[in-house]
């Protein structure tokens, strides 16, 4: 009998415990699921889309927000939607009606529009820069933009933009110091004025290091 008392003590309190763990694990489970709810911005910015595409955009994304859209629809502020939303009006205009890919998404976000690289495009030529970027752009890059034809120039701008955008990312987007500042009639970049004040202070002649190093390759020949 006081076996059976025990068997049974020990059954009870293993159901029990068994009982308390499936509990914890679909408690876990609804909160996790309450987690991936989207937000009211995030169905703000799934109906943006929708609006524009309609039901493309239903095909390819479904009727509501879910899982990476989610965490996209999280990440941006309304200034980057309104640019991916740029981006998705100027595709369709040049002929591409479907949506852009949950990769392109993240992309576009990050992307200068046509309408805001032109812009950016005339800040930089007329030397009134607007951010850090645009004022390596007119240091190093006006002599080249200057002098391109008019139909490379969009292309041509574009990569350097690019150029600078990545060194801005990687914390490697240096200006000119104050004593380089170039006047706004000048056609010289600062290389130019960089290498005039070298030879003001040294003359014509080589670097010394560089000078020796020629020099001992003359040796050894």
């Amino acid at each position: 009998m006081g076996i059976n008392q025990s068997l049974a003590h020990l059954s009870d309190s293993g159901s029990s415990s068994f009982s308390e763990e499936k509990s914890q694990r679909f408690d876990n489970a609804i909160t996790e699921e309450s987690n991936n709810e989207p937000s009211d911005w995030c169905m703000h910015v799934f109906g943006s889309f929708l609006s524009v595409y309609e039901t493309q955009w239903e095909y390819q994304y479904g009727s509501l927000p879910t899982g990476k859209f989610i965490v996209f629809a999280e990440s941006i502020d309304p200034n980057g939607l309104n640019r991916v939303l740029k981006h998705c009006h100027e595709r369709i205009q040049l002929g591409n009606s479907w949506p852009p890919q949950m990769g392109e998404l993240w992309v576009l976000r990050d992307a200068l529009t046509s309408e805001e690289l032109l812009d950016s495009r005339l800040r930089v030529l007329s030397r009134k820069p607007e951010n850090k970027l645009e004022k390596w752009l007119i240091q190093n890059k006006l002599y080249d933009l200057s002098r391109v034809a008019e139909n490379k120039l969009d292309a041509l701008f574009k990569k350097y933009y690019l150029e600078a955008k990545r060194l801005e990312e990687r914390g490697e987007l240096k200006t000119e110091l104050v004593e380089y500042a170039l006047p706004s009639h000048s056609v010289k970049n600062l290389n130019d004025l960089q290498r005039e004040e070298y030879e003001t202070r040294h003359g014509k002649a080589l670097n010394p290091r560089i000078q020796k190093i020629i020099n001992e390759k003359k040796l050894k020949s």
